[in-house]
C-alpha cells in the first residue's frame, strides 16, 4: 500500500498503529544553544563594528577636510545632541559610547529564533522593525542627523503601536473591534508625527532628549501597568508565565523611562565621565534596559501569540531558557503538524489505518449534568487534556464565540 499509519505521540511514547516512511517524519528542532547565541551577538557587532572602523579609518584620513564646528557629518548644532561629548573617540563618530550601544543585538537575536522556530508573521513582523528602529539610531547617535533621529522616534513608537494594533484585544472586549484599534493607531500615530516634528525646536534647551522622554513614558507605564493586571488575573501556569515576561519587559523599561528623566534634568551636568573619554554612564544604563526590556518584550509577544492566542498552530511550544539566563520561546516542531493534542496538520499527512481511525487523539473527561428542565441527563465536555493548556484557558480570538471577559 502506498499509505502507511499515522499518528502523533508525545516523546517517548511508543504506539502500535503503524510506522511513517523516513521521509515523512517531520525533523524536531534542537533547542537554542548557547553558541548560537554567541554567534549571533559576534556577527551583529562585527558588522555595525566593521561599518564604524571603516568611517573611522576615513574620516581619520580627511580629518582636516571638515569643519570642526559642525562636525564630520556638517548637523551640529543639533536639537537631538545627548549628553555625551561629541567626537571625542573618533573623528566621524558623533556619539560614540551611545552608538555601541544601540547595536541591534536585542532585535537579531528575536529575529534569528523567530525565523528558526517558524514564529507567526505579524510577530516576525515586529522583529524586523525591532532591528530596524535599532539600525536608525545606531545612524543617529553616530551622525547627530535631525531627520535621522526624528525617524527613529516614530520607528520606536510605531513599533508599539503595531503591537497594540495586532494584541490589544486580550486586554478588554472593547478592542476586540478592529475600526476602533485601527483609530487609536492613526490618532496617535498623527500626534506621534506632529510632537517630533515641533516639540524638539519649541523647547530649545535639549529638545531631542526632552521628546524622547515626553514621547516614550506614558506609552511604556500604561503597558506595564496593564501587565501587571494581567498578571494578577491569569488562569493557570502558562498565562502566568507569559505575562510575568511582559511585566518584566515593561518593567525594565519603566526604570529606563526614570532615568531618561534624571537625564533630562540633570545630565547634561552630570551624566558623563570625561576622564573616560566622555563616557556618558546614565545614557548607557538607559540603552542597556532598554536592549534588555526590549528583548523581553519580544519574547512575551512571540509567547502570547503562541501558547495563548493560537496554541493548536504550535501546540507543543513551550518559554525554556539558555543557561538559566536567557529566555526564550521554543517550538520543535514545523508549523500545523498533529500531535497528541489531536490538531489537524496543515500539510500532506499520510492518513490513519482503519484500526487506528477511532483512537482518541485527547482525552475527554465528560460529567453527567442534571437538566433543570425535564431532568434529563447530558453530557457535557468538561475538560480536554492537553500537552499545551487547558482548552478552558485558552484565550480567544477577537472573532471566536464568546469573546473575552472584562
Amino acid at each position: 500500500s502506498r499509505h502507511l499509519a499515522f499518528t502523533m505521540f508525545p516523546p517517548g511514547r511508543s504506539h502500535h498503529l503503524g510506522t511513517m516512511s523516513e521521509k515523512s517524519v517531520p525533523s524536531m528542532l534542537e533547542p537554542l544553544r548557547a553558541q548560537e547565541v554567541a554567534m549571533t551577538i559576534t556577527l551583529v557587532i562585527a558588522v555595525y563594528g566593521g561599518a564604524m572602523c571603516a568611517m573611522h579609518f576615513q574620516a581619520s584620513a580627511l580629518v582636516h577636510d571638515h569643519d570642526t564646528e559642525t562636525g564630520y557629518w556638517g548637523t551640529l548644532p543639533s536639537a537631538w545632541d545627548h549628553p555625551e561629548p561629541n567626537y571625542v573617540v573618533s573623528p566621524a563618530i558623533g556619539e560614540f559610547w551611545s552608538v555601541m550601544t544601540t547595536i541591534p543585538v536585542a532585535g537579531a537575536l528575536l529575529l534569528y529564533q523567530g525565523l528558526r522556530y517558524q514564529y507567526n508573521c505579524k510577530v516576525l513582523c515586529i522583529y524586523v522593525l525591532t532591528c530596524a528602529m535599532y539600525s536608525l539610531a545606531f545612524a543617529a547617535h553616530l551622525t547627530l542627523e535631525y531627520r535621522v533621529f526624528s525617524t527613529t522616534v516614530i520607528a520606536v513608537m510605531s513599533n508599539a503601536l503595531l503591537t497594540f494594533a495586532e494584541f490589544s484585544y486580550i486586554v478588554h472586549r472593547v478592542l476586540h473591534s478592529k475600526a476602533l484599534r485601527t483609530l487609536v493607531v492613526v490618532v496617535a500615530e498623527a500626534a506621534l508625527v506632529g510632537a517630533v516634528a515641533t516639540l524638539p525646536y519649541a523647547l530649545k534647551a535639549n529638545g531631542g532628549v526632552w521628546t524622547l522622554f515626553t514621547v516614550q513614558t506614558p506609552g511604556v507605564f500604561l503597558a506595564t501597568g496593564l501587565a501587571a493586571a494581567m498578571t494578577t488575573r491569569a488562569d493557570g501556569s502558562v498565562e502566568r508565565t507569559v505575562y510575568c515576561i511582559v511585566l518584566k519587559a515593561g518593567c525594565l523599561l519603566s526604570a529606563a523611562m526614570t532615568l531618561s528623566l534624571v537625564e533630562c534634568l540633570v545630565g547634561f551636568e552630570y551624566g558623563f565621565i570625561n576622564s573616560l573619554w566622555g563616557f556618558p554612564w546614565l545614557h548607557i544604563a538607559i540603552h542597556v534596559l532598554e536592549q534588555v526590556g526590549i528583548y523581553l518584550f519580544g519574547v512575551g509577544v512571540a509567547a502570547l501569540d503562541t501558547l495563548l492566542l493560537d496554541p493548536a498552530a504550535r501546540p507543543r511550544a513551550e518559554v525554556r531558557h539558555v543557561g538559566q539566563w536567557l529566555v526564550y520561546l521554543y517550538y520543535p516542531g514545523p508549523v500545523g503538524e498533529a500531535d497528541a493534542c489531536g490538531t489537524v496538520s496543515s500539510a500532506k499527512l499520510i492518513p490513519l489505518a482503519p484500526s487506528a481511525a477511532a483512537a482518541p487523539a485527547a482525552r475527554i473527561e465528560k460529567v453527567e449534568v442534571n437538566s433543570s428542565q425535564g431532568g434529563e441527563r447530558k453530557m457535557e465536555a468538561d475538560h480536554v487534556s492537553t500537552r499545551c493548556m487547558s482548552a478552558r484557558h485558552r484565550l480567544k480570538s477577537p472573532g471566536a464565540r464568546g469573546g473575552l471577559s472584562q
